[in-house]
């Protein structure tokens, strides 16, 4: 069997597609992408669509996390992503968590770095690497402005998505309380839909306080260890004061 995903590796999406693909015991193969290549390079992979995770199953093509996980469910059901039990539950947790969450810490990054120049500097000197940072990130603006439409990062809909990140989060701590996800030792679909976006709003220094002490959190640690380095604030502080408690 040949089993290769393709993703980013800034991408929470990737990350949940290939802890799926561990939590399964599947042996695959993965290919990162550079940052912003993913729309033409996934073209020369042979997917029609422009988002990472895709995976190469034996041949077949699939984007997605969603279908993503169906794939690999079929493929290998035990251990399951959708238990019997609960499996409506399991999916409609899984299917909020790609609409309502996975998008925003995407928004987030992409209106700083279309917006910010210091945010540039030092996603492109101090992450990348890139001698001359801050020319790199002039030279990239067009792309980056590009990749913030493509996610609706404006200012009205970012500042929106901070608004809304505390309700979202009282959410996934009730899809804990409850059982849906957060079950030790148990995880499924949507603990990895849902755990893969919170991981990342950990990684934000300006969300970070909203984030920490929620059984949320905890859930992501469990899930993604790995850490990732502070990205600086840039989050304007009108849009953080109406959820800092």
């Amino acid at each position: 069997m040949s089993v290769k995903l393709y993703g980013l590796a800034v991408s929470h999406p990737s990350h949940a597609a290939r802890a799926m693909l561990e939590h399964k015991g599947i042996e695959y193969e993965m290919v990162n992408f550079p940052p912003l290549s993913q729309p033409i390079a996934l073209r020369a992979a042979g997917f029609r669509g422009r988002k990472v995770p895709a995976l190469k199953l034996d041949g077949r093509r699939i984007q997605g996390s969603l279908a993503i996980a169906r794939a690999l469910e079929d493929l290998q059901p035990d251990p399951p992503l959708f238990p019997a039990d609960r499996r409506a539950a399991v999916e409609e947790a899984e299917a909020w968590g790609e609409r309502e969450l996975q998008p925003l810490p995407r928004r987030f990054f992409r209106w700083a770095l279309a917006t910010k120049p210091d945010m540039r500097r030092h996603v492109f000197g101090t992450i990348a690497k890139l001698p001359a940072p801050g020319v790199a990130g002039t030279a990239m603006l067009p792309t980056l402005r590009w990749f913030a439409h493509v996610s609706r990062a404006t200012d009205e809909n970012t500042r929106a998505g901070v608004e809304r990140l505390p309700g979202l989060l009282d959410h996934v701590d009730e899809l804990i309380g409850d059982r849906t996800i957060g079950r030790p030792g148990e995880p499924n679909a949507a603990d990895f839909q849902i755990a893969s976006s919170i991981a990342v709003l950990r990684v934000f220094a300006d969300l970070r306080p909203e984030v920490e002490g929620r059984p949320a959190a905890e859930l992501a640690r469990r899930l993604f260890p790995r850490d990732v380095a502070e990205l600086p604030p840039f989050i304007p502080e009108e849009w953080l004061r109406p959820i800092r408690h």
